[in-house]
């Protein structure tokens, strides 16, 4: 079979999502289950969301429109920028290998930090190999380093993704290191904003969203969600802008069709509903700071965050695969961080208030069960 395969197949890693709530049910049958794995929005959709929703229905046996108009145009707008720099995708995961696919040439080389995202590197191997994706170490305090990344690049690193705030640490660049940064860059290079986090962050001004790099010209992708603080993420809808130029290469790659209708139309929803959106981030702003507390109290290391998610370290000589199987069997689901590079880390999802306690309960139950 192996005969059979393009070789960069098998020098992947596959992404590995958080557990199911399904999966679990049917593993334990337990009565309560609660999911923190994957930093999805714990609020159900929207009224008005459900309800564009149900009505689209009704057109589900119709393809949907390829070019993603109506929506592409009201993102712009909600931007304030031109439609013709906006591109939709099946999440931004999506985007980020189109990106690679168009703009990655033979001998060229994807460079982002070490411990974040992993689909850089997934979308990265498949395409191009493993050896065309190149990490630069991180600081001491889990953030991009962005000087050891401006350290490596060379005429073989094309496309640079700074991920901000980063996924799986929660930690956050500040827009005087990003602009710097950008500025250091030759070019001919293309930078890739992964802005998905970027509704949680504390101080809008101290942020780098990159629309005013992209009116000025540069070569600079931003990639948003609708995944998090939407809450559709089980609707895959993300989107990119950049110059037009950038953009009329994307859709040459771009699958037809890759966005549903119901996609299409709940995004679009959510996007007038304001209030959907600020009820979400008061919630995590509130439950946030409590749930950093209850596990410094457990005597671990958490990283200050401004996403909607927290890193944590369970302790020196815990086993984290195992604390993760005896949390799974008390109904807990977390995010070994394992696959970013951090095997000594979990991740978990700021959920609702009930939420986070019935988690922070499991878990000091069980490494007081390990310790003894």
């Amino acid at each position: 079979m192996e005969s059979l395969l393009n070789p960069h197949v098998l020098q992947i890693d596959p992404y590995r999502p958080g557990k199911p709530v399904e999966e679990i049910q049917r593993e334990f049958g337990l009565a309560r289950i609660v999911k923190l794995a994957s930093n999805e929005n714990m609020l159900p959709i929207p009224v008005n969301v459900r309800k564009a929703v149900a009505e689209e229905l009704s057109q589900a046996h119709y393809y949907p429109d390829s070019d993603s108009h109506r929506l592409r145009q009201r993102i712009a707008e909600y931007n304030g920028i031109g439609m013709e720099s906006v591109i939709v995708g099946a999440g931004s995961v999506e985007i980020i290998h189109m990106l690679i696919r168009a703009f990655l040439k033979p001998g060229e080389r994807v460079l982002t930090s070490e411990k974040t995202f992993s689909l850089y590197k997934i979308a990265t191997t498949e395409i191009a190999g493993a050896a065309a994706f190149v990490e630069a170490p991180m600081d001491p305090e889990f953030r991009f380093d962005l000087d050891a990344i401006a350290g490596r690049i060379d005429e073989r690193n094309k496309i640079i993704f700074i991920t901000n705030p980063n996924n799986p640490t929660g930690t956050f660049l500040h827009a005087d290191a990003v602009r710097s940064f950008i500025d250091r860059v030759p070019g001919d290079r293309i930078i890739v904003l992964d802005n998905a986090y970027q509704e949680y962050i504390d101080d809008p001004d101290d942020y780098v969203t990159g629309l005013s790099e992209i009116a000025a010209g540069r070569n600079v992708v931003v990639l948003r969600t609708f995944s998090k603080i939407y809450g559709l993420a089980g609707l895959r809808i993300g989107y990119a802008m950049a110059r037009p130029e950038i953009i009329a290469i994307l859709n040459r790659v771009k699958p037809p069709f890759n966005v549903t209708r119901l996609g299409q139309c709940a995004a679009l929803a959510s996007l007038e509903n304001e209030d959907f959106k600020n009820e979400s981030l008061r919630l995590n702003r509130a439950a946030k700071p409590r749930l950093f507390a209850q596990l410094q109290e457990l005597g671990l290391r958490v990283i200050p965050s401004q996403a909607n998610f927290l890193l944590f370290f369970p302790g020196i000589g815990v086993d984290v695969a195992e604390l993760n199987r005896r949390l799974l069997e008390q109904g807990v689901i977390v995010r070994p961080a394992a696959g970013f590079g951090i095997p000594e880390a979990m991740r978990v999802t700021i959920g609702l208030p009930q939420d986070n306690d019935f988690f922070v309960a499991k878990l000091k139950q069980v490494l007081e069960d390990m310790k003894r």
